[in-house]
């Protein structure tokens, strides 16, 4: 039964589990970063093998290969300085082209090398993101390109030199390589590090290219063919849908599908889970004890008006789920006005996806069937995809993903949870 150790790096936690041919996730582990942001990366080695160590504790688990993934546009030096995606960049100092303003990573390129002048001229490359812990792995220097079409946002060789980078500054940056592909074997001294008694975590375990987070998310829910929907829901909110023509219009973020020739339009909820978050952080210090993320949402739900402070947490959530129901209103319009598909369900992914009360809320709310999957972290998911499709398990990413997804939970409006 083949098997991959997935690993996607967040921005303040490393998730990893192992994942079989099926989509059955056999062990989960989740290991929380420590460092300062800007020095994070040196952390993800050590986070990766804690959750090796955590995962391979039971005898008989074994892999045939890893496949990372990771949030971008994060960049990294060799020796572990990290410029996260969102922290604040510098003001250029002149006017960008226009080929630049397309581009998420020449900007932040641009704000490294100005904050970090020194690092920048001793690294003997700079990564994007998850690409450093597969530097570190196998030794291979690579950047992963989700698709052809995301050229223009990450950069080319003429934009590169347009922004006054240098021929040196230009061969630090590691050429693309592609979802799925061979990123190399782990080399010696990573399969001493992470090795353990009871796994097979050894030199020459192949290690695969996973993608960008928000990629493998797209991927691990299978939001690859017109009509798919999918909400990635936790500190912040995204309605993602596949169509077969790119939709342009205010509030709405087009970009390439993985899949050549299709795209994904998404309209963003960017601080849903952080307000609920601030809710939850205000009603424990009225109460004077914490509370477990899932009471509180239940209480809040069950709030007969008696409780003004579970009334805001029931009012909140309604608030959130109308603008669930309104994005999901604006896409399939939009998408209708297109010619391309129009949802009628959609996966629930993310932190928010553990809360069945609050994902029925949204079904009711929204007038449409929610799908929960197995595992809340669909970025795993798609690295299984990504490292099933480059074994040669299946014939593209497609049909990976659609192997691997497996429905734990139903949810339809006005009706009651499960199958």
């Amino acid at each position: 039964m083949p098997c991959v150790f997935c690993a996607d790096i967040g921005t303040s936690s490393l998730k990893a589990a192992v994942i079989d041919h099926s989509g059955n996730v056999l062990a989960y582990s989740r290991q929380k970063f420590h460092s300062t942001p800007d020095s994070v990366a040196g952390e993800w080695l050590s986070a990766l093998k804690a959750t090796m160590d955590e995962i391979f504790q039971a005898e008989g688990l074994t892999v045939d290969s890893i496949c990372i993934s990771g949030n971008g546009p994060t960049l990294t030096t060799c020796g572990g300085l990290t410029l996260l995606w969102n922290q604040v960049i510098p003001e250029p100092d002149t006017e960008l082209s226009d080929a630049v303003k397309k581009s998420l990573f020449i900007p932040r390129l641009v704000g490294l090398k100005k904050l970090h002048a020194d690092e920048w001229n001793e690294s003997q490359y700079i990564f994007s993101g998850p690409e450093f812990l597969i530097y570190s792995l196998t030794g291979n220097a690579l950047t992963i390109l989700p698709e052809e079409r995301y050229t223009q946002a990450y950069w080319t060789e003429q934009s590169l030199l347009e922004e006054g980078f240098s021929s040196k500054d230009i061969s630090k940056i590691p050429a693309f390589a592609e979802p799925s592909s061979l990123a190399g074997k782990l080399n010696a001294s990573s399969a001493d590090y992470l090795g353990h008694s009871k796994s097979n975590i050894i030199q020459g375990l192949p290690v695969y290219c996973g993608a960008p987070d928000f990629i493998s998310a797209l991927v691990g829910t299978g939001t690859l063919k017109p009509g798919l929907l999918c909400d990635r829901a936790g500190s912040s909110e995204g309605l993602n849908l596949c169509t077969s023509t790119p939709i342009n219009a205010p509030g709405v973020r087009t970009l390439p599908s993985v899949i050549p020739g299709l795209w994904n339009a998404s309209v963003l909820i960017p601080d849903s889970g952080i307000r609920f978050s601030g809710y939850k952080k205000h009603f424990e210090e009225i109460a004077g004890f914490p509370v477990a993320y899932s009471d509180l949402v239940d209480a809040a739900i069950a709030s007969d008006g008696s409780q003004a402070i579970l009334d805001q947490g029931k009012y909140l959530m309604l608030q959130i789920a109308m603008q669930v129901r309104d994005g999901i209103k604006k896409l399939s319009s939009l998408a209708q006005e297109a010619g391309t598909q129009v949802p009628s369900s959609f996966i629930l992914t993310g932190g928010q996806a553990e809360s069945d009360g609050y994902t029925q809320m949204k079904s009711s709310v929204t007038g449409m069937k929610i799908e929960v999957l197995q595992c809340n972290d669909a970025e795993l998911l798609g690295d299984a995809a990504f490292a099933f499709c480059g074994m040669g398990i299946y014939p593209d990413i497609q049909t990976a993903a659609e192997k691997i997804q497996r429905v734990s939970r139903i949810f339809a409006p006005g009706g009651d949870t499960g199958f």
